[in-house]
């Protein structure tokens, strides 16, 4: 891909909604623009973590927050990436039932290093988590 080339929707959807763990999270493309994505999941019971089920397990948010930066710089790169490094913030709990939007943008695409954040919002729109990842962009010019 050239510097200036993007990958379509199409393209990014497939790469989302193959691998067996995505499909499994339920994760489904809201929206994909350069150097952005929008990813929506259901919190299901099953992914609770406490004894009551009260509340998501955090891992699902980290998860969740983790491939919303990724598929941030897949729309650029036409490729998932391998994270490098991932630094979570949690705010408050995600709950069975809630509808969660990842938001990921990019911050810095490089030539062997790439950087997004990530925010995943509940359906009323309250932050639940933040993140900023690192990733290996060196296996999209392998």
């Amino acid at each position: 891909m050239t510097e200036t080339s993007l990958v379509d929707s199409e393209t990014v959807e497939r790469l989302l909604t193959t691998p067996a763990y995505h499909r499994w999270l339920g994760l489904e493309l809201v929206r994909a623009a350069p150097g952005e994505v929008e990813i929506a999941m259901d919190c299901r019971d099953e992914l609770t973590a406490d004894v009551d089920g009260s509340y998501v397990h955090g891992g699902i948010l980290a998860t969740l927050l983790d491939v919303a930066g990724d598929f941030a710089l897949v729309t650029e790169l036409g490729v998932g990436l391998p994270t490098i490094d991932l630094r979570v913030d949690y705010l408050r709990p995600a709950r069975p039932g809630d509808r969660l939007l990842a938001t990921g943008t990019v911050v810095r695409r490089g030539r062997s290093l790439g950087v997004a954040d990530a925010v995943v919002t509940n359906g009323d729109g309250k932050k639940l988590a933040v993140a900023r990842g690192l990733y290996s962009t060196a296996v999209a010019s392998a």
